[in-house]
């Protein structure tokens, strides 16, 4: 099932106007819905994954319920030539909690991966923010040829506050088998219990075949509301300067090749 809306000035608004909301089959009868965004002039395309609950209350019509870094990154991303797919939660789900290191969370990615391969041959990558860093090192530990190309893990949770608390700690994906590059980026600051800044050095330890590994430390912006929600969690008033960190990484890195 598919809709396309042009959007001009929408929340979600793509830098030249469009925004197509796709919705594909991924596993016997489930079905993921996704807003793709291309850029004018793409150097990669990129599947985001959500932080919280990876639920983002997507509509048919491309509006979305839930804002935040990377949800509300489509016009952001695109500006800086990455092509996205921003995922909602699949039909037989409410919430991916306890569900983002699984083959079939992984066999998900790949359908919407697969479909971006299909728009261009460009590189994809898979970025995640929070428990979403779990989505895309997960799909680079388990889907390999069919997998991203490399990944990008933003304010990556790397513990629980608490044995109850619902967050998926980036640990919890196999990241012993990832071979693709892989950037993280955490502010200096993270207020949010689950995802302290100094634990960042000792999960890039755990990568060590992956291609590439680096880290962007990130400072400035503003601290308010809930850390772990927004302020420097969630590169509260730089979201921009810093997609244009990431776009850069992921450029200078393909131009290496």
């Amino acid at each position: 099932m598919r809709w396309q809306l042009l959007l001009l000035a929408l929340v979600s608004g793509f830098a030249f106007g469009q925004v197509q909301v796709e919705e594909l089959p991924t596993r016997a009868g489930v079905t993921l819905r996704f807003a793709y965004a291309k850029a004018e002039n793409p150097i990669a395309s990129a599947v985001l994954f959500q932080g919280g609950s990876g639920n983002i209350g997507m509509f048919p019509n491309g509006s979305m319920r839930v804002e935040n870094f990377l949800s509300g990154g489509a016009r952001r991303f695109a500006d800086n030539g990455i092509s996205v797919a921003i995922v909602d939660v699949p039909s037989d789900r409410r919430s991916l909690d306890g569900f983002r290191d699984t083959p079939e969370h992984a066999q998900d990615a790949a359908a919407v991966i697969a479909f971006l391969r299909r728009q261009s041959d460009l590189p994809v990558w898979a970025i995640g923010t929070s428990n979403g860093s779990l989505s895309a090192a997960t799909a680079a530990a388990l889907l390999k040829e069919r997998g991203p190309d490399g990944i990008v893990l933003t304010s990556s949770v790397t513990r629980k506050p608490s044995p109850a608390a619902a967050v998926s700690p980036v640990t919890d994906a196999a990241l012993d088998r990832i071979t693709v590059p892989a950037l993280f980026v955490h502010h200096k600051s993270d207020g949010c219990a689950a995802t302290p800044y100094d634990a960042i050095p000792g999960v890039m330890e755990l990568m060590k075949r992956s291609k590439k590994i680096d880290l962007i430390t990130v400072e400035g912006g503003e601290n308010r509301g809930n850390p772990c929600r927004t302020g420097y969690h969630q590169f509260l008033g730089i979201e921009a300067a810093v997609t244009k960190q990431i776009a850069d990484w992921i450029r200078n890195y393909q131009a290496k090749r």
